[in-house]
């Protein structure tokens, strides 16, 4: 991605990246039958469509449609998303569509550009459309504003079908081997549970909000209905004689204790009411029914990040301290053979990795952002199974597949019900209290099978297939336009103000403000868009548009409502808003490949510049300072506290902009592309280092731009940490008197040691890396020659290497003489870590607080030919050094051991010993008030008091900082052990970043008090 790049919206995600495993292949018969028709597209225009108000009769004779002769064998298809893969009136996609192949990088949102708008709607693009000159700026044109891809999640190896979303849950119906209905967390954007039951495809999913319940049909010909606090089966519920088919729509009458309608393949329309003690139409839940229904917590790397309702401890759910759920009795097994008593019981959901929780370690995450469900709130009672009676149906409502239903609440307070089927007819329905339908209007004869339905204010829209929208007056029953927007069915509609978001099965969506005009045109999904939804955002003034398709994906995208009053001018950075500001920047910075080497010399520069722009835009003082000769510049910034009449703190945050090399062959997605996957953030620099800079600063800035920062926090944000820091300490040195004086200083360089428990670091390894070469003054020489009659470098080396380590350790004489003996309180830390984390308490002795010897690799000169006896041999080796080792006299006596134990040799060979690089080690004290304020600030945002941990590597940085500003260091980790931080497909959680920038506000808010 240029520096330069024009477009306002980050492109943050691979949104046609192939799915984990293939899915389901389509179908190759279509779902409807139209007669194949001719049509050039036109401008928008007005057509008169026959209006008939008339009882309805049952039909004597089966439907004659040839809708409703055939039985489809491609993917049934759900509530909104009523629509064939590839039906006749779906052309291939042409150029002027964009369509991207699978894995590709490019944008998933295209521009809407004059030649693309002129063939969705030619006549509109002159007063329709806003095409905006954007800038590379955190502040963005609100006017015009193309939807921006968020999120993406994944049903793996399923498709999906329908959508529902909650406050605390997106609802995936799927068709797969197991007809799953997956459970997405709305916080953490990961997958939390599988509703298993269905013995079909789940084809349309209803919330019904003031009873908390999912409804969800099949293609099975059932319909089953879920409590959304504790995700109980609480119905099943069968058509009049199980005879419906595939059910494809369902809608809700909220009056008389609820009326649910449902409309099926059978061409009627069913209802069944929840009025008084229920209906009256109870059979035996049969013991097929009892043994598939299955909530199924889904391992997310060995974590159910759920926690108890009120964030307490004890009894079943997950755990968010081990790792391991605990099933209620929920999940107990029925008895062999039997129905168990309940009529949903489930098989017992296997233990989730990690260890058992241990005493006081059982806390629970009770942040605001995690899910907070308790699988022991289930009621202990059996699902009532209900079968619709004749008198609740209206068989032959059509004669079709009765694909969409929509409720509509007149002025009047009465309800209208919208049916809209394949035979292309449009019915509206009065309903009656408790259930029950009187034909109020029809629109027949419409250009295409009825596929989906919206509303807006007093306007129905209609999609049908073949791509045509129409649109009428409710109040009048006229039709007021027929839009000729899509090539392809028009499989869902959904409504946010006055503007109307249209998804077809050519995988585009549109949106259609109120003058029908288009003013958003991009790609959806790699395939068909099945469903769609919008919601309001959990984060910030805006709201999400949340979509599924065939391509195994759920997407989430921002979106917000129109407001044509609203002036640039009156625009800020917003970072309150956290979802937006914040990822915005990771993805323009994560674009940039800062490797620390000479390859990348110039992107090092471009990213530090880019950096001190985004830093500058939040609001820091910045400056762009030059390192040593060939060495990348330093990025200095600085967020000023407010007046409060006394001395600010100061905080210096150290940071690193340079990344490793990534391997792109071995990534998943474009290593120097933000994308974003079922909760996590992939990109090289994610977490380490870039994800936690922003982090930090865009806390900093949320507390001024709220007039609460009462501390100054300077950040200095190096280019060289991965290559050793090169040039650092020079470079601060220089410029200390701009730094200034420092009180406290922070890092967030490392990760947690689990994926679950929140920590703080109090100290870390030093290091020693030195290289020894031993050379021979004779040229490589042949071993079948010489052989033998020559002292071989190579064997002066094993042996050299062989005299400094054994099974013991280190035989450098005095290297373990000044190792700090442990503590009672030390050791009680290391117990409690070891228990939470299932790492044996032995191995984290080992890897803390004892020092450590490795060689990294042994290089020669010889072609590495197995005949050749090099003159040369090179071994890099590496010392990990623990406190009270002195740095200098560990490095003293390990030239001086290797020195004498080579000449004990008496090689003629040369040996010489170059230390390449070292740093001291680091252990803060466990009583400091800044180390005691960042375990409260955790505590605050995670719900659960932080592990301290210490850390096998090092940081070179951080003793050196200590000592040089003579202020004490803490060090907050932010990520998960899964990072990857140096690997293929480096990721953070988007929950720990969004945490980590709350964690960083709270202990700046306390850093102010100490």
């Amino acid at each position: 991605m240029s520096l330069t790049d024009s477009r306002i919206l980050p492109n943050l995600y691979d949104g046609l990246a192939t799915p984990p495993l293939s899915p389901i292949g389509l179908g190759s018969q279509p779902r409807f039958f139209a007669p194949t028709r001719s049509r050039p597209l036109s401008p928008l225009h007005r057509v008169s469509i026959s209006t008939t108000a008339a009882t309805i009769t049952p039909a004597p004779t089966a439907p004659s449609s040839p809708l409703a002769n055939a039985k489809p064998t491609s993917i049934p298809q759900p509530h909104h998303a009523h629509a064939a893969d590839a039906s006749p009136s779906s052309p291939a996609p042409s150029p002027a569509q964009h369509t991207l192949p699978i894995g590709s990088l490019q944008p998933t949102q295209f521009p809407l550009t004059k030649s693309t708008c002129s063939h969705i709607f030619p006549s509109t693009f002159g007063n329709g459309l806003h095409l905006s000159h954007e800038v590379d700026s955190l502040t963005r044109e609100r006017k015009g504003k193309m939807p921006a891809l968020s999120h993406l999640l994944s049903v793996g190896n399923a498709r999906g079908l329908s959508l529902a979303a909650d406050e605390r849950y997106v609802y995936a119906g799927c068709q797969s081997a197991d007809n799953e209905i997956t459970v997405f967390s709305r916080a953490s954007l990961q997958p939390m549970y599988r509703l298993m039951g269905h013995q079909g495809s789940v084809l349309a999913l209803l919330l019904i909000q003031a009873k908390d319940w999912l409804v969800s049909a099949s293609s099975a010909g059932d319909v089953r209905i879920w409590s959304t606090k504790t995700l109980e089966l609480i119905y099943i519920i069968h058509p009049c004689d199980d005879t419906a088919g595939d059910i494809y729509s369902l809608a809700w009458d909220d009056r008389e204790g609820g009326t649910l309608y449902l409309g099926s393949q059978s061409a009627s329309i069913e209802w069944v009411n929840f009025a008084g003690p229920g209906p009256d139409r109870k059979r035996q839940i049969s013991a097929a029914d009892a043994s598939k229904v299955e909530v199924v917590p889904l391992n997310q790397n060995g974590t159910d990040p759920v926690a108890r309702p009120n964030g307490t401890s004890g009894g079943s759910g997950p755990s968010q301290r081990s790792g391991r759920y605990k099933p209620s009795k929920f999940f107990d097994n029925p008895p062999s053979g039997a129905c168990s008593a309940s009529g949903a019981s489930t098989p017992r959901s296997p233990a989730i990795g990690g260890a058992t929780s241990i005493g006081n370690r059982k806390e629970m995450f009770s942040s605001a952002d995690l899910d907070k469900l308790s699988l022991n709130e289930r009621a202990e009672h059996p699902a009532t199974e209900l079968e619709i009676g004749a008198e609740s149906r209206i068989a032959f409502a059509h004669y079709g597949y009765i694909y969409a239903l929509q409720m509509i609440t007149r002025p009047d307070g009465k309800k209208w019900l919208v049916s809209g089927s394949g035979d292309s007819d449009v019915k509206i329905w009065e309903c009656e209290l408790g259930g029950g339908l009187t034909l109020v209007r029809e629109f027949d004869n419409l250009p295409g099978g009825v596929l989906s339905f919206a509303v807006r204010d007093s306007l129905l829209y209609a999609g049908l297939q073949a791509g045509e929208i129409v649109v009428w007056d409710l109040e009048t029953g006229a039709c007021i336009r027929t839009i000729e927007a899509h090539d392809a069915d028009v499989l869902s509609m959904s409504v946010l103000g006055g503007e109307v978001y249209t998804a077809a099965a050519d995988g585009r969506v549109f949106r259609v403000n109120e003058e029908f005009d288009c003013t958003a045109a991009f790609k959806g999904h790699n395939g068909t868009v099945m469903s769609t939804a919008i919601v309001k955002s959990l984060r910030g003034n805006v709201w999400e548009l949340i979509t599924t398709g065939s391509d195994s994906f759920v997407k989430i995208w921002n979106i917000e409502v129109h407001k044509a009053s609203k002036h640039d001018d009156e625009v800020d950075v917003d970072v309150e808003g956290e979802g937006d500001v914040m990822l915005y920047a990771l993805s323009k910075l994560v674009a940039v490949p800062t490797v620390s080497d000479e390859a990348h010399r110039e992107s090092c520069r471009q990213g530090a510049h880019l950096l001190k722009k985004i830093l500058s835009q939040l609001g820091a003082n910045t400056h762009v300072l030059s390192g040593e000769q060939g060495k990348n510049p330093l990025v200095l910034a600085t967020f000023e506290g407010r007046d409060t009449g006394k001395p600010r703190k100061r905080l210096l945050f150290y940071g690193h902009y340079d990344v490793q090399p990534a391997a792109e062959e071995k990534w998943e997605t474009n290593p120097w592309e933000l994308s974003g996957r079922n909760g996590y953030l992939y990109g090289r620099g994610v977490t380490d280092n870039k994800g936690p800079i922003l982090a930090v600063a865009c806390a900093a800035a949320s507390l001024r731009q709220r007039r609460e920062l009462d501390v100054d926090l300077v950040m200095i944000i190096e280019g060289e940490e991965e290559a050793g820091s090169r040039g650092f300490a020079p470079a601060v040195r220089k410029h200390k008197d701009q730094i200034g004086h420092i009180d406290a200083i922070l890092l967030s360089n490392s990760t947690w040691i689990d994926e679950q428990d929140p920590c703080v670091v109090f100290g870390m390894r030093g290091v020693v890396y030195a290289k020894l070469i031993v050379a021979s003054k004779d040229e490589d020489l042949h071993n079948g020659v010489d052989g033998g009659a020559t002292a071989e470098p190579m064997i002066d080396m094993v042996k050299l290497l062989g005299a400094l380590s054994d099974a013991k350790g280190v035989k450098v004489p005095g290297f373990y003489d000044s190792v700090r003996p442990s503590t009672p309180e030390e050791m009680s830390l290391l117990s409690e870590v070891a228990s939470a984390s299932g790492r044996p308490l032995e191995e984290l002795i080992r890897v803390w607080r004892q020092p450590s010897f490795s060689i990294a690799n042994i290089t020669s000169s010889g072609s590495g030919n197995k005949t050749v006896i090099p003159k040369r041999v090179c071994a890099d080796i590496s010392m990990r050094i623990v406190p009270d080792q002195k740095l200098d006299e560990i490095v003293r006596k390990l030239k001086e051991f290797c020195t004498s134990t080579f000449e004990d040799l008496g090689s003629p060979n040369s040996f010489e010993i170059q230390v390449t690089h070292s740093a001291s080690w680091w252990l803060a004290s466990l009583d400091s008030p800044y180390l005691k304020a960042l375990e409260s600030s955790v505590q605050d945002v995670w719900g659960v008091k932080p592990l301290k941990i210490r850390e096998g590597g090092t940081v070179p940085t951080v003793f050196w900082l200590e000592k040089e500003f003579g202020a004490p260091c803490v060090h907050l980790p932010l990520g998960q052990s899964s990072d990857a931080g140096h690997l293929a497909n480096e990721r953070m959680r988007l929950l720990n970043l969004r945490n980590g920038k709350r964690v960083i506000e709270a202990y700046l808010s306390r850093l102010a008090k100490i």
